[in-house]
């Protein structure tokens, strides 16, 4: 299993941040293959409530990884503002600026690690 924590920047309001889970949620795609949830910051001095800082996916294989950088991209294209998405696995991040075949498939290699599997 491969733990993926995805963030938008910037983001400081959480809007577009509960935008991309609620996306990746829905997504027929991922069904199953994907645990989602919303990471959340403690709130800060003027704020009444935790803040939602990034989205945690937990996916069980490298296929289901390579749907959820699609699931991503396609919800950033879906977007006015072309948002910067980070993702970053085992201490490894990379940014997601784009959606071509070629730039997506970078990104599944990085996150897939030197064994090549996503887990």
């Amino acid at each position: 299993m491969a733990q993926v924590l995805i963030r938008i920047e910037p983001d400081p309001d959480a809007k577009a941040t509960r935008s991309l889970y609620r996306a990746l949620c829905r997504d027929p795609d991922l069904g199953g293959s994907a645990r989602l949830s919303l990471r959340e910051s403690a709130p800060a001095h003027d704020e009444l409530g935790p803040a939602a800082d990034a989205v945690l996916a937990v996916v069980n294989s490298g296929i289901a990884l390579g749907a959820l950088v699609v699931a991503i991209a396609s919800w950033r294209d879906s977007r006015s503002t072309k948002w910067t998405v980070a993702l970053e696995r085992d201490g490894l991040t990379v940014e997601l600026q784009g959606s071509s075949r070629e730039e997506l498939d970078r990104i599944v290699r990085a996150l897939e690690g030197p064994r090549g599997d996503g887990s």
